[in-house]
């Protein structure tokens, strides 16, 4: 979906908006803008058939601190166009306007292909084309190109799930092993006093991992299970560090009398106590919000992964 500010920007530039994104031809260019968490997008749909100068193009921009003057965090060259992420906070939106007044003519300049050009075959589009979506990127096609492409994609779809020999099962049980270790840094980590996001996000890259080495399927299904792993994680590991701190005291002789197979006995004894399980289901809570910082991106491009393309009609 796209904010406010976007839609605004879209409307005053003569751009649509339907499927979460906003899109149309832009300073003479077909042009997709997306926002997520804490970024802008503006993605190109053009192709370069000068390479000298393309790579004018690309000096002009070395050139600029795109950072500085546009909070461009990110700008990169593909085959098929060209993708700007911005940065998004306050002001953001003017910054963007600004990078297109500028940037757009520079395409003109290295001769980029415009938007009469289909992006499928590379020829002129006489008469009336469609509009489609891809990966959330928008495109203007003649109606054959766009059946043509969809077809391609729909093939490849079922041809990537006939080789996905995986299962969910085994998926559970890898991101569940993953999650464990993970569990167990976290609990180091609280024990010792801190909270880190980063953590979350290592019990999402070991979860992940896991379920890719048991040859988890490739399917959305992974994405529910990755989430849970992090939860069960971060679970884990708030009690873990409970345990750590147990063993603490008594290898510092604070607990005489108490050994290891106490342990759970003197656990049990701390859940009967209000104040504690109030104490730990802060912690548990404090640990999922800093988690949920971490993941966020590493799940988002997971969901990207293991999403099929497939092409939408838009209006």
């Amino acid at each position: 979906m796209i904010g406010s500010g976007l839609k605004k920007f879209a409307q005053a530039n003569g751009l649509s908006v339907d499927g979460g994104i906003g899109y149309g031809v832009l300073r003479g260019f077909q042009a997709t803008l997306s926002e997520g968490s804490g970024y802008k997008q503006i993605v190109v749909k053009t192709k370069f058939p000068d390479v000298e100068k393309l790579n004018a193009l690309q000096g002009k921009l070395n050139s600029v601190n795109l950072q500085k003057d546009y909070r461009v965090q990110q700008l990169s060259f593909a085959t098929d166009g060209v993708a700007i992420v911005f940065l998004d906070n306050p002001g953001t939106m003017a910054k963007i306007e600004a990078f297109t007044d500028w940037f757009f003519p520079l395409l003109t300049e290295a001769e980029a292909y415009g938007a009469h050009i289909c992006p499928e075959c590379g020829e002129v589009i006489d008469g009336n084309g469609v509009w489609r979506m891809v990966s959330g990127v928008a495109g203007f096609y003649h109606t054959a190109c766009a059946e043509k492409l969809s077809r391609e994609l729909n093939a490849e779809n079922e041809a990537r799930e006939q080789a996905d020999t995986g299962t969910y099962a085994n998926g559970v049980v890898g991101a569940a092993i993953g999650a464990l270790l993970g569990a167990v840094v976290w609990a180091l980590v609280l024990s010792a006093g801190y909270v880190m996001s980063i953590i979350g996000l290592l019990i999402a890259f070991l979860a992940d991992k896991g379920y890719d080495l048991l040859k988890g399927r490739q399917g959305k299904g992974k994405i529910v299970t990755l989430i849970v792993s992090v939860v069960l994680g971060v679970a884990i590991g708030t009690v873990l560090s409970v345990v750590f701190a147990i063993i603490g005291e008594m290898m510092q002789g604070n607990l005489p009398g108490f050994t290891y197979a106490d342990i759970p006995f003197f656990f049990s004894a701390l859940l009967a106590d209000q104040e504690f399980v109030v104490s730990l289901l802060i912690s548990f809570g404090q640990g999922l919000l800093f988690a949920a910082i971490g993941v966020v991106f590493f799940i988002t491009q997971a969901a990207k992964k293991v999403t099929a393309p497939k092409m939408k009609e838009l209006k």
